[in-house]
């Protein structure tokens, strides 16, 4: 049994907190430096706070890692012989001006057709592309653990594809599950880690030894597969 999650005040600052029938308190950095609390039913706020305050400088060294890996990204160009990933591979742009504005993949290139070379007009009808195709793979992949999670009396997966700024995906208590579209430029592997990772979270929802192990035998090389993402382009 899972409480509605809210909000608190701590040391670190505001964090979100759900409580379980868990024996120990669950604490989470996101990439996007927000923090997740999981926590006993019977555990008094003042407990948590304590606890929090405890972790404070590991809380501290997570953020400044995240922090840290989101500096070094090199920023996106939008012209002609740019690079940019889909499912892993790099295809470099091909920019002409059209009235129709509309992205084609051929061979090794995303031939885009804009009304400007603007960047901001190329951006634009790019990532409507990604999203397109973001939906699609995302979905197709999220398909086959709809009889997974049926089987386990859990809530069947729905989709939302979302931009979130710097996290890949999270999963709610009623099943469904958001992606980012970024992700759709990673390697389907790491796509398929993402998806199992957020499914995981519908049977636990934290990252306790039981989400791990699970995760473990279902994915076992999301360790290799998490790194991987955290340093793509």
């Amino acid at each position: 049994m899972m409480s509605e999650a809210v909000f608190i005040d701590t040391l670190a600052g505001r964090a979100r907190l759900a409580r379980t029938n868990r024996r120990t308190l669950a604490i989470s950095v996101l990439p996007d430096g927000s923090l997740e609390l999981v926590a006993p039913l019977d555990t008094s706020e003042a407990e948590i706070l304590r606890r929090v305050e405890k972790r404070n400088l590991w809380i501290t060294k997570q953020r400044r890692r995240f922090s840290e890996w989101e500096a070094e990204k090199t920023p996106r160009r939008y012209v002609t012989g740019a690079t940019h990933r889909y499912l892993g591979r790099q295809y470099r742009l091909r920019i002409q001006v059209g009235a129709a504005t509309g992205l084609v993949l051929r061979g090794g290139f995303l031939d885009i057709t804009v009304r400007s070379r603007a960047d901001e007009e190329v951006k634009r009808v790019l990532e409507e592309w990604y999203r397109r195709r973001a939906a699609m793979q995302f979905q197709k992949r999220l398909e086959r653990w709809k009889e997974w999670c049926s089987h386990r009396g859990l809530p069947i997966p729905t989709l939302r594809v979302r931009i979130m700024a710097k996290r890949w995906g999270s999963a709610r208590p009623d099943g469904t599950i958001l992606l980012n579209p970024e992700l759709v430029r990673a390697a389907s592997t790491c796509i398929d880690y993402v998806i199992a990772h957020e499914v995981c979270h519908l049977k636990y929802p934290n990252h306790g030894p039981r989400f791990r192990n699970l995760l473990q035998s279902l994915c076992p090389d999301h360790a290799k597969l998490k790194a991987r993402l955290e340093q793509m382009d």
